[in-house]
């Protein structure tokens, strides 16, 4: 693996985006901001990975939940 794509916490791993959701996210962002200063285009899309994660569990324990 090449350097510096990787330590111990974290990994790069690059995506492309349609320049339509970068747009709508930037804007969130900036929306955030006036809550919080330190929000970013990475914490948002870490965010919404978590959240989508999360929903999946649930739904995946609802499943199994009815057998």
């Amino acid at each position: 693996m090449a350097t510096g794509n990787t330590n111990n916490k974290s990994a790069k791993k690059h995506i492309r985006f349609p320049h339509e959701l970068i747009e709508e996210i930037d804007a969130s962002v900036e929306r955030e901001r006036a809550e919080n200063s330190s929000a970013n285009f990475s914490a948002w899309v870490l965010d919404a990975c978590g959240r989508k994660l999360k929903a999946e569990q649930r739904k995946k324990a609802k499943e199994s939940g009815k057998d």
